[in-house]
């Protein structure tokens, strides 16, 4: 599963239909020119793992009906960090950009991910918190938000067994020691 690249998608589409319908996405640290104005830009992902909830124990699921099992190891979760850069022509289009970014965190507290299910969005730092050289005429403000334990494992460490349940068990014990 390429789950950071469905998260990222998620989070693009996002933006695009609740704030800016040019958003666009770019490496974290490729350079960028803004063209248009306003522009909104998400750069990134960063990943970090969440060590804390790192876990070696299987997992395992049973079906009743059909009498089977699935199991496997749990895949690793990790943080997605993306800076946001919003670029605009006046200080007033800014803060306006501004207000509504802050009321987008309000308003979408997860990022619900088709075929991963519901993560948390988080906003790290507000826009206009990240210092960042601006080498053009344009108003620029930044900021950074995280999408949070997002699963990653691939299909071979996810269903590493499988077979059938027991359905009735039957013990023999040898107690007079002739086989």
């Amino acid at each position: 599963m390429d789950t950071i690249r469905l998260a990222t998608e998620a989070l693009l589409r996002l933006l695009q239909t609740e704030m800016a319908p040019d958003a666009v996405l770019v490496a974290a640290d490729d350079l960028f020119e803004a063209v248009r104005v306003p522009t909104l830009l998400l750069q990134g992902p960063l990943l970090t793992e969440d060590g804390p909830r790192r876990t070696l124990a299987p997992w395992a699921a049973s079906d009743r009906e059909t009498m089977t099992f699935v199991g496997g190891r749990y895949p690793r979760l990790y943080h997605l960090d993306f800076d946001l850069v919003v670029s605009t022509g006046t200080e007033r289009d800014l803060l306006t950009l501004t207000g509504t970014l802050a009321l987008f965190y309000q308003q979408f507290p997860v990022l619900t991910v088709e075929g991963i299910g519901v993560l948390p969005l988080t906003e790290l730092t507000p826009l206009g918190g990240l210092r960042r050289v601006n080498l053009s005429n344009l108003r620029q403000a930044s900021g950074r938000c995280r999408i949070e334990d997002c699963p990653v494992g691939d299909d071979v460490s996810l269903a590493t067994g499988d077979g059938r349940l027991i359905g009735t068990p039957r013990i023999e014990l040898n107690l007079g020691g002739e086989a």
